[in-house]
Formats: structure tokens, sequence, C-alpha cells
């Protein structure tokens, strides 16, 4: 390949070997690599060191690629500093942000050659049936979201809390492989100590941390119109000021959440206005019969304002958020309550016999073991265990049981399809319904200690139906891919640093990683 399209390397090989070595090998090793006699004498790259190494890498980076941003935050406490000894000084906390322009993110995904094929730009309708009778739901552009959109107008004790990009005009499948890259880091989250606040502030100024962290992210956005989050149940409460015994779509009261009943959808101009009310020090609202902080009790609001998404054009918040497979589904309903539930009715030993038998068979995996005795749960695992689970339980359960989990388990597998209908949709309700009309037996057998189903995760099923019917398929959104990103951006980016400013350092690692990538589509492109 020519010199002229290899930009600063001088050959294929030398290219090679400037990729290998950023992907593979650390700062003080790389300096090693290239003063070995060997390398010196027979290789004979142009870069002699690291720095050569990285100035060439740059190089790639002048004229592409996303730049990050740092915004420094100092947050004063409501306690006093003992350091002090006048005794008049609140205790401060330093923070840095680390971003990317998510607008310049969305420019670089949709001009990038690579995802011509697989780009959609305009909404699609399509049908099962020759009537139009039967409307199919896969890809985002397939939802009512984009349909309606088109008719109006357009996580544990972590260091760096990564949020990621992407878009849905890329294909699903393409958006699931971590190899594509079209899903990228928009940037690093502060996760606070806030030792200089009181426990009383202590969660509520969370809270304001990170709408004031999105809100400054999201500038750029607010000329470029909405978008959709993929977030796990936590996140989506933190995102909507939502206390977590809520639900961030609809307004249903923590003792009813497991009622199967409608709620009024949550709304954003109510919302908005007793957040107002209550920064500003209005207590009261002629609008609210009561007061508002009684209206923070009832609706269950977390005193928030402004939220990121104030500003956002044509933006209703309780709307964006996907279903989530793994957290809601896989690990919530199934392992966290099924497994659990069924457990304690057919006993441990039993449970495990029964896994243990199961005949080999290609496509199953084998638990040799049985389940009670692994500590690292994957989604993997659960979706291996629901494959059997149903079977299992049959021959040690009684009917309503099996009609409880044989519910539950229709509905994970129906919310997973990859392209829905008007009739699967419907199948999806009716395993909701039969779950429900069965559940109580977990209550009565005791395996549910609790005398209510007032769980959120089994509380989110309610709303698949809608949410597909918006969206496209719920495979489309699953947090799995985004998890395999924590490894990648967060966890293995933190391995390449010193420890010490680490979140520069791992903003100018991922810079390299990614012009690297970068270079390598455009070499395999031409």
């Amino acid at each position: 390949m020519g010199a002229d399209v290899l930009g600063p390397f001088k050959d294929d090989d030398e290219w090679e070997l400037a990729k290998w070595l950023i992907r593979n090998v650390g700062h003080t090793a790389a300096e090693e690599f290239l003063k070995l006699p060997i390398i010196a004498s027979h290789a004979q790259p142009d870069f002699k060191n690291k720095q050569q190494l990285y100035d060439r890498i740059d190089i790639l980076l002048q004229d592409e690629g996303t730049r990050w941003h740092c915004y420094e935050f100092e947050y004063e406490g409501d306690i006093p500093d003992e350091k002090d000894p006048m005794g008049m000084r609140m205790r401060r906390e330093h923070l840095e942000m680390w971003y990317r322009d998510p607008v310049e993110i969305v420019r670089e995904l949709i001009c990038n050659p690579i995802f011509k094929d697989i780009m959609a730009y305009a909404l699609m309708q399509l049908f099962s049936d020759p009537e139009g009778q039967n409307q199919v739901f896969n890809e985002m552009w397939t939802g009512n979201w984009w349909w309606e959109i088109q008719l109006s107008q357009f996580r544990g004790n972590k260091t760096a809390w990564p949020v990621y990009l992407t878009i849905g005009n890329i294909s699903k499948d393409t958006r699931h492989e971590l190899s594509s890259h079209s899903t990228i880091l928009l940037g690093y989250l502060p996760v606070p100590k806030f030792n200089c606040f009181s426990e009383k502030l202590w969660s509520v100024m969370k809270y304001h941390l990170f709408h004031q962290c999105m809100s400054i992210i999201l500038q750029s956005v607010v000329e470029a119109g909405k978008k959709v989050y993929i977030a796990d149940y936590p996140e989506q409460c933190l995102i909507s000021c939502c206390m977590e015994n809520r639900c961030p779509i609809c307004k249903v009261d923590p003792n009813h959440r497991g009622s199967h009943q409608p709620f009024d959808k949550q709304d954003v101009a109510e919302t908005l206005s007793y957040l107002k009310h209550n920064d500003h020090g209005d207590k009261h609202n002629d609008t609210y019969d009561g007061n508002v902080n009684d209206f923070f009790k009832k609706d269950g609001v977390c005193p928030v304002y402004p939220p990121f998404w104030v500003t956002l054009p044509h933006s209703d918040i309780f709307v964006v958020f996907t279903p989530d497979l793994l957290h809601q589904l896989h690990k919530g309903v199934f392992k966290d309550h099924l497994v659990k539930w069924c457990t304690s009715i057919i006993r441990t030993i039993a449970i495990d016999k029964a896994f243990q038998t199961v005949t080999p068979h290609p496509g199953l995996h084998h638990f040799k073991n049985g389940i009670s005795h692994i500590s690292q749960w994957t989604g993997s695992e659960h979706k291996e265990m629901e494959k059997v689970f149903l079977a299992l339980v049959a021959a040690h359960a009684c009917d309503k049981v099996i009609m409880a989990v044989h519910g539950a388990m229709d509905f994970i597998y129906l919310a997973s399809l990859q392209s829905h209908t008007h009739i699967t949709l419907d199948h999806l309700h009716e395993a909701l319904d039969r779950f429900h009309e069965h559940k109580e037996i977990f209550i009565q057998l005791e395996a549910r200690t609790q005398n209510h189903f007032n769980i959120p995760k089994i509380h989110s099923m309610e709303h698949y139906k809608d949410l597909i019917r918006l969206f496209g398929s719920v495979d489309g959104y699953n947090t799995e891919s985004p998890e395999r990103l924590h490894i990648d951006y967060t966890k293995d980016v933190y391995r390449a640093t010193n420890r010490k400013d680490y979140t520069y350092q791992m903003t100018c690692w991922l810079q390299h990683q990614e012009a690297i990538d970068r270079f390598t589509k455009y070499l395999a492109w031409i």
C-alpha cells in the first residue's frame, strides 16, 4: 500500500507494528520494546521511542475524531471544615468531568462510510399481512415513536461513570457488534464522595450533580433534537427525578406496583412545575391542592431543579426509557424472583439435582454441579437456565406454580423476539395476565415472604407492550452491550493508567485506540 495512503507511516509493516503496540502494549513496555537492539537494528521503525509513536498517532487525530473537554466543579458543603480554626469555612470538594460533544459524535457516526448500507433515515411501517392489519416492530425506525416524531417535529464503588451514545438509525445487529464502534463513549461523569455534605443533603446533591453534568454535556443537543435512554432501573429513576420506589414511566403508587392495573403516565409539565416552585421557595401552588412537599411524597419526585432535560426540545423524558432485558427480566424477574421462589418451594437439593440430571444435548448448557453454588451469574447463564427451567419445575411443583412460571417464562421469551407484530404483542400481554392470575401461590406457599408483589422489575413488565410499539423490538436496547463496553472503556482503560490523574490518561488512551480503529477501517474501506 502506498505511503501517501498510510499517512505518517512509511509502509505496511510500520503501520502494523504501531497498531499492535497501541492495542496490546502499555506505555512503559512500548518504550522498552522500541529500545530493544533487535528492533532498532532489524525492524528499524521511524519512531524510536513511545513519544515518537504517539506523535504519529496524534497526526491521525488532527482531522478526525471528537475531542475531549474537561469541566471542573467545586461544591461547598454544609459541614464545617475542621482545618479552619475560626470555624467559618465549610468543607469543599473539587470534581472533574470529561466529556465529548454528542452532536459531533452523531455527525461522526452518520458520516462514517462503514455504516452507509446499514443506516436508515426514513421511518418505515411494515405489515405481515396484505391487508395491513398486523404491524411489524423490529428496528427502531419501524416503531411508532419515529412515526410520531416525523409527524410532529423531530452504575457500585465507581471511580468513573461512563456514559455512551449511539443512534437508532444504525441497525440493531450492527449496534450489538462491539467491533463496529457504533456505540461511542460520550463522557466520564465524576463520582463524588461528598464528605462535605451532611447526610440529609448527600443524596439530593448527588442528583443535582448528575443533572448539572448532563446539562453541560447535552448543551449542543438542545438545538439538535432528542434521544432515547438505555439505562437500568436506578439510572432511569436518577434521570427522571423519580424516587426508586416509584416508576419513571407511570404514576403507580408504590403499594400497587404488583396490581397489574393501568396507571396514568408521568407528566413532564406537571413535574417541572412543582420542581420549579420548590426550587424558588414557593411551597404552595394554585394548580395543586396541597403543599409541594406533599406532592414530592405523594408522587415520588426528587426535588432537583433544573433537571438536565428541561431545555431539550420536544422531549418527554418519561417516554424515552426503553425496556431492559438483562436487568429487568433475565437478572430480575427470572433469577432474583422466580428462581428464588421456586427453590424455596422445591428445595435447593431438588433444584440442583434436577439441573444435574438434564440430559446433555447440543445447545443446552449442562449444570453438572447444579445452580446453588454459582456465585458469579452472567446473562448467558440466566438464558441457559431459562431453556429448561419450566420443564424442571413442572416435575416438582403444583399446577398453580407451573402456570405462574409458565406465564413469566412465556413473557421473557416473547419479549426477547427480534421482531414483533400486533399478534405477538397480544400474546405477550396474555402471558403477563397468566403470571398475575397465578402469582399469589408464591405467597400462599410462603416462598414470597412479603404479602405483596410491589417489585419494580415485575411492574416494569406492564410497559413492555407499549414501549415495543414505540421503539421496536427490545433486543435493540439491551443493556448487555453497554455492560461489555464498561469493561472496554472503563476497567481495561483504567488498567492502562498509572492510577494518578487517571481520567485524563483514560481519555488519551481511548483517543489513540479510536484513531487506530478508524484508520484500520479506512484502509479496509479504500
